[in-house]
């Protein structure tokens, strides 16, 4: 049995219900996707590993995205995030997919 340490510096939610993510990067269709987790500071996104999305980031890259809560929670609305990581999820309830780790900046105002 292996112990597994969390690194991460503050404490995460496991998925809410139907919070998702919407990501519209230019001359792009808008991609679309559910969270695994998330904290005051950042989210992890679940993405296919079929997703032209994973040919159009990198680690590091800022982007705009919006957060979709049902539950009206934060974070919900559009805030500006950078890709903090791209991992390969092979040992989880979710198949084929990569998590990407992304640290919210800030948000971004509207208007």
């Amino acid at each position: 049995m292996s112990t597994r340490t969390e690194k991460r510096n503050a404490n995460r939610q496991p998925q809410l219900n139907n919070y998702r993510v919407e990501i519209k990067l230019v001359g792009e269709p808008i991609y679309q996707f559910k969270v695994a987790d998330i904290s005051q500071h950042g989210a992890g996104l679940v993405v296919p590993e079929t997703s032209a999305f994973l040919n159009l980031i990198d680690v590091e890259q800022v982007l705009d995205v919006t957060f979709i809560s049902p539950q009206g929670s934060e974070p919900d609305g559009v805030y500006k995030v950078k890709i903090r990581h791209i991992t390969e999820l092979d040992h989880s309830r979710y198949k084929a997919v990569r998590l990407v780790g992304v640290r919210i900046l800030q948000r971004k105002t509207t208007g």
